[in-house]
């Protein structure tokens, strides 16, 4: 990577979870950034995509991160892998992305007296609204790093939405004045748009779920709605877009899944590097989500004039205006999911305008330039 002179002294480190991540959510912000001449440092456990963003990165090291991990050995050895890595570069900021590369990120950087933290929390796992005694046992015991690693001067604390920052602040993990929203990472919408307004439906009309194969996303309560609509004779074919994610501990198994898409009227797409293609394929997009930090899948979505049902829980609420840019049903609802459903089925004329609003709530307030530009704020040094 070759970089101006604007800022040849400020180095970078990025921490995230995967490349994935960087890849699918934030290859414009390290655009920018590789623009304006920041000496950006990877540490991120690799996968297929590390080779489609190496380019902005002067180095790229691999971290030794197991996701869903709770073995407090492999977790040990994950910090000193990051401690190792802030010496050897001594950056002048560090950007976690991701709840923990955040926690441990923020711990060394605070420890070391790194001069500023971004913690990019990009969503709260179940961890942290388990009703589990167990879980919360163990959140009492952790509430103190949580805080060493949250709570200081030299921190800010980035949210996708009101709902999590306020989560943090009201359990004493952050405060206020190092806390910020900032609405996901944006939407390209010159890029996630049709060419021409449909009027219409497709003959063989398309539904998309659009996002990793997991209870957490409400697959089984669409399924489910799904088969009484089929059922009462609607016509139309599910699509699913997103692959079973394994290191999630809400996976569905591989044989239920398998037993799913045997269903004539499911089309299982995969994971997709094209969406854009598949949106323009859809008539309405569904995503039942327990709860976001906020949805990519919805801004693209949305960009691309497409009518919406969603739940209404922080990530989702936060882009979709109920009964203007789509529907917003209950959580874990079968039957308020299959209704609205079959509203949109029944009413394709309010559906196609609820897609046009769709895109305008986006290009005001969710555009990648629009976010981009608040973090670049945050990295005055």
């Amino acid at each position: 990577m070759k970089t101006n002179n604007q800022n040849p002294k400020k180095t970078v480190l990025i921490i995230a979870n995967c490349t994935w991540y960087l890849y699918n959510f934030r290859s414009e912000l390290l655009e920018e950034l590789n623009k304006k001449g920041y000496n950006l440092i990877l540490l991120s456990s690799t996968d297929k995509y590390a080779k489609y963003i190496k380019k902005y990165f002067n180095k790229v090291n691999k971290l030794f991160l197991v996701r869903g991990s709770e073995n407090l050995i492999l977790e040990f050895f994950t910090i000193l892998n990051i401690f190792y890595y802030f010496l050897k570069y001594k950056p002048n900021l560090v950007h976690n992305f991701t709840i923990k590369p955040s926690i441990y990120g923020g711990i060394v950087g605070r420890f070391l007296g790194t001069k500023k933290i971004l913690n990019h929390i990009t969503g709260l796992g179940p961890s942290f609204f388990s009703q589990s005694k167990k879980r919360n046992l163990l959140n009492k015991i952790l509430n103190p790093i949580y805080k060493f690693a949250f709570k200081h001067s030299n921190t800010i604390n980035i949210f996708h939405n009101k709902a999590d920052m306020k989560t943090f602040i009201n359990i004493g993990l952050a405060n206020i004045q190092n806390s910020k929203i900032i609405q996901g990472s944006g939407v390209d919408t010159d890029y996630f748009k049709i060419k021409h307004t449909k009027n219409k439906f497709n003959k063989n009309i398309q539904i998309l779920f659009p996002a990793r194969i997991i209870k957490e996303k409400g697959i089984m309560e669409l399924i489910n709605a799904c088969k009484q609509l089929w059922n009462s004779n609607y016509k139309f074919i599910l699509n699913i877009a997103g692959e079973i994610d394994f290191q999630n501990k809400s996976y569905l198994s591989k044989r239920n899944f398998d037993e799913i898409i045997k269903n004539k009227n499911i089309n299982f797409i995969g994971k997709s590097n094209n969406m854009l293609e598949v949106y323009k394929k859809m008539d309405i997009v569904v995503l039942p989500s327990w709860r976001e930090g906020l949805s990519k899948s919805l801004l693209e979505a949305s960009s691309m004039n497409l009518p919406i049902i969603t739940t209404n829980v922080p990530g989702c609420n936060d882009i979709i205006i109920n009964n203007y840019s789509g529907l917003l049903i209950s959580v874990k609802d079968e039957n308020n999911l299959k209704n609205a459903i079959k509203k949109f089925l029944e009413n394709q004329d309010l559906a196609i305008s609820y897609g046009i609003n769709a895109r305008k709530v986006v290009k005001k307030k969710f555009k990648t330039n629009i976010i981009n530009d608040q973090i670049l704020n945050l990295y005055n040094i």
